[in-house]
């Protein structure tokens, strides 16, 4: 089914090649009390290519268009801006569409291409943090968006599993397992803190007893190696498992999750720096192994393996993302990463391409800090401790919905304060509440019609005609388009601005407007038809964010 602003555009690119117009057609909704629904510049984009005068130009154009029967007013506008009214049937169309194809009301065409996300990918050392949430966030929604816009997508977490950050949570761990045999020990500065590592200082207890209770140990290693590799082994597993847990509990399933490990034990690295001295991508100097990414546009060549033998942070990332794009035959990756990783793009897409792959195929989106605010200032308290906010505390706090909505509502590349306060506030100034009281608002509207046994008409009428009809009406039309920009330009946000413009036209429309009057059936009826595709609406734009629509407040 197509949308309205669809077969503007089509009858406008029809006009466009009858006249010899190069340019696709821009169209736009018109705001602003303009007595129009929507306008374009055809014309004078075009007037110079074809040297005609635009308002002349503008004219041809008006006339082709007013050949078909559903344009009711075509006006001209300074130097030949077209301003195009359309009549009220073609508009009550989009009630039609709406409610025809529900759930699928929004999704573009399949497009026949893989998207692989990797996004969160939290070490797995401990709870997930406000930080971790905005990163899930970010690509949950992101998924939905680019699947809507007919995308096949993939996700995944790669796991720093390898890392010294592991060697450090085995000492935590085991600290905590002598604490809980009531033993003194004194837990070294840079391990981490937690109360959380108590439970699993329990667990452990249960499972070995008290056998590890007279080893010792440093900041990085426990004394005994084979305990050492237990107690990396368990925490791993264990904290995997909690990250998996709270991800799904805030609306989180990530598809594949991937293993530094695991590339080490199946000596992944060992055929990557193979694979680069065999395409002559690496040379020796100074006692390291470099890479030569200055030849892709890196501003200087890389170390892979340093004078100790040891091997860069780049080794593991390009080796994974190597199998990655040879398992998912993905045509685009893309990572969600912090924002402090920026200087770290030019050199992974400068490796990739000396292994021979195209370095358009790595997209990288960066998420910013998130900042909470409590009382007019920052909140850094945690029930659990630590040196973080944990995920766990603030959905307890404000619920998932909330949270959801409101880490999805700015651009993950912008700074964030999240005022813990406001997304609890029962009234409008709540973006949440603003938006759930609409679906809420619209099944009450629904209730009351099956009281008064009205049925929604959801064919074409003439009807709906009153100016916030119509507002609603464009605005409900344009959502495939705003899946199209947001998936486009990676942009989640753009659904949560979505949602506050249906709602406030929607609420605007229900407090000037009496939507069910036994008195007026048939306008009632029409009107119905309006609440019942704003309701579907809001619903897959909420779907989408992974955020409720509330039958009732």
């Amino acid at each position: 089914m197509e949308n309205i602003i669809s077969i503007v555009k089509k009858d406008l690119k029809e006009i466009a090649q009858k006249f010899n117009i190069s340019k696709d057609p821009i169209v736009e909704i018109n705001k602003n009390n303009i007595d129009s629904h929507f306008s374009t510049t055809l014309a004078l984009m075009s007037a110079k290519e074809l040297k005609q005068n635009p308002v002349q130009l503008a004219e041809n154009i008006k006339h082709e268009l007013l050949q078909k029967d559903y344009y009711d007013q075509i006006e001209i506008a300074g130097p030949g801006f077209i301003n195009i009214k359309l009549k009220t049937e073609l508009l009550s169309t989009t009630i039609k569409n709406i409610t025809t194809l529900k759930e699928a009301y929004g999704k573009n065409e399949n497009k026949n291409k893989i998207i692989n996300i990797e996004y969160v990918s939290a070490n797995p050392t401990g709870f997930l943090h406000v930080g971790h949430a905005r990163n899930a966030v970010t690509g949950s929604v992101l998924e939905e968006v680019l699947k809507f816009d007919g995308y096949e997508v993939q996700t995944e977490f790669y796991t720093n599993d390898a890392g010294n950050q592991i060697n450090i949570l085995a000492v935590t761990v085991f600290v905590h397992y002598l604490w809980a045999l009531g033993i003194e020990a004194e837990k070294p500065a840079n391990t981490y803190g937690g109360t959380f590592y108590d439970d699993l200082a329990n667990i452990m207890i249960q499972k070995y007893g008290d056998k590890f209770k007279n080893l010792t140990f440093t900041e990085t290693a426990i004394s005994d190696e084979e305990t050492h590799q237990i107690f990396r082994k368990e925490a791993v597993q264990h904290f995997l498992a909690e990250i998996k847990q709270q991800l799904k509990d805030f609306g989180v399933v990530i598809d594949h999750y991937s293993s530094e490990q695991e590339m080490y034990d199946t000596n992944q690295i060992e055929k990557l720096l193979k694979e680069y001295k065999e395409k002559n991508a690496t040379y020796e100097a100074d006692g390291a192994l470099w890479l030569k990414t200055t030849e892709f546009g890196d501003d200087k060549d890389r170390v892979l393996v340093k004078k100790d033998g040891s091997l860069t942070y780049i080794v593991p990332d390009l080796a994974t993302h190597n199998i990655r794009i040879q398992r998912t035959h993905a045509d685009v990756l893309i990572n969600i990463w912090g924002g402090d990783h920026h200087g770290y793009i030019p050199r992974m897409r400068a490796g990739l391409q000396l292994l021979g792959h195209n370095p358009d195929i790595l997209e990288i989106e960066m998420v910013q800090m998130v900042r909470l605010i409590k009382d007019g200032k920052e909140y850094k308290m945690s029930k659990r401790k630590g040196t973080a906010v944990w995920l766990v505390d603030i959905m307890e706090m404000v619920g998932k919905d909330a949270l959801r909505y409101m880490l999805a509502s700015k651009s993950s590349s912008s700074h964030m304060d999240l005022d813990l306060d406001l997304v609890q506030q029962k009234n409008a100034t709540n973006p949440v509440y603003y938006a759930q009281y609409a679906t809420a608002r619209c099944h009450s509207i629904l209730n009351q019609a099956d009281q008064k046994n009205i049925k929604a008409n959801l064919n074409v009428s003439n009807l709906l005609s009153n100016k916030k009809e119509v507002e609603l009406l464009l605005t409900l039309d344009n959502f495939n388009q705003v899946i199209q920009m947001s998936a486009k330009n990676r942009a989640p946000q753009l659904i949560c601005e979505y949602i506050q413009t249906v709602c406030k036209q929607f609420h605007s429309y229900y407090a000037d407007t009496k939507i069910l009057d036994e008195n007026d059936v048939p306008t009632s009826e029409a009107r119905l038809g309006l609440v019942l595709s704003v309701l579907q609406v809001l619903t897959n734009a909420f779907n989408i964010i992974g955020v409720s629509a509330l039958e009732t407040m």
